[in-house]
């Protein structure tokens, strides 16, 4: 190799304060173990913030479950007991933790009765008038109430007669209740017929008022997952038990802790045992959150809540 080439290569490895060879300096242990520990905390911190958050929404989501239940049970009751008639025996059996009462599923006026056949308007008519209208349709089990007039101008032999409804409800094209001017030639739906345990009393007049009504029956029960619910049978209940239409609830008891309480009062407020006497169902629903549940980072508890609202009969005399 020539001189002036050693030169040259000298000249790339070699200058003005540098060593022969230029090393990289990377991380030490120490800095290692440092970046380490800075990022466990800081994904110790991140994971404690997470974990509170979960249980937060999570504690949340349990207690307005557990209050909705409690909504769902007091917006059910009310509609039916309202409607209740305890002075005509609507009322049938009452305790704490259950009663069962005729519930009113439907009203209308007759059209035509003759035997044991009674015909009722349509549902729905030209003019947009109601005359037929039910939340449930009626069937067999159920009972038509027909006010019955009598036969004297005086209201002491007014009185509703109860009929048995035998059949399911069909359809009939005629003019009954055109003919009673009931309804036009312009409602073309079909009348509503209905067949009865017994024949309709003569003196029940075209026009006669109808209501129909539906054995009922409401009340804390057990069910198989061991909670407790709020349940409905309709006109009794099957193998099948209750349905259940909200809860859980608290377990039944005599004390102050049952989760579905009905009281039943008198005009006076005074409690009775009497169910031709109620006037009012006063009705205490009580649930708790199915697991403990925190809020604060603190202890984990059970979280229970309650309502209590009165139901006022309408047709009480």
């Amino acid at each position: 190799m020539s001189a002036i080439r050693r030169a040259a290569v000298g000249q790339r490895h070699s200058g003005p304060g540098r060593g022969a060879v230029d090393t990289r300096r990377g991380f030490t242990l120490i800095e290692l173990l440092v970046i380490s520990v800075l990022t466990a905390i800081v994904l110790a911190g991140l994971t404690t913030t997470l974990v509170r958050q979960q249980r937060f929404y999570r504690g949340t989501a349990e207690i307005i479950d557990t209050r909705a239940q409690i909504r769902q049970a007091a917006g059910i009751l009310p509609m039916d007991l309202r409607g209740m008639s305890t002075a005509g025996g609507d009322l049938l059996e009452i305790s704490d933790s259950a009663m069962v009462f005729r519930a009113t599923i439907g009203s209308s006026v007759i059209c035509f009765r003759a035997g044991t056949a009674m015909v009722v308007p349509p549902a729905t008519l030209a003019s947009g008038n109601t005359l037929t209208t039910w939340s449930l349709e009626p069937g067999p089990g159920d009972t038509a109430f027909v006010y019955d007039d009598w036969d004297s101008p005086a209201a002491t032999d007014d009185r509703w007669q109860a009929y048995g409804i035998t059949q399911a409800v069909s359809t009939v094209v005629n003019t009954n209740c055109l003919n009673a001017g009931l309804t036009t030639s312009s409602d073309a739906q079909p009348n509503y017929s209905f067949a009865l345990s017994e024949n309709v009393t003569p003196t029940i007049v075209v026009g006669a008022p109808v209501r129909f009504v539906r054995t009922t029956r409401y009340s804390l029960y057990k069910a198989a997952d061991n909670n407790w619910y709020l349940g409905y049978c309709a006109p009794a209940c099957g193998a099948g038990g209750p349905q259940a239409l909200a809860g859980p609830f608290l377990a039944y008891g005599s004390g102050a802790g049952t989760g579905v309480r009905f009281t039943y009062l008198r005009e006076d407020g005074s409690v009775t045992a009497d169910p031709a006497k109620v006037a009012q169902v006063r009705v205490m629903v009580r649930a708790q959150t199915q697991g403990p549940v925190s809020f604060t980072g603190a202890a984990q508890q059970v979280v229970g809540d309650s309502l209590a609202f009165t139901v006022a009969i309408r047709n009480r005399r």
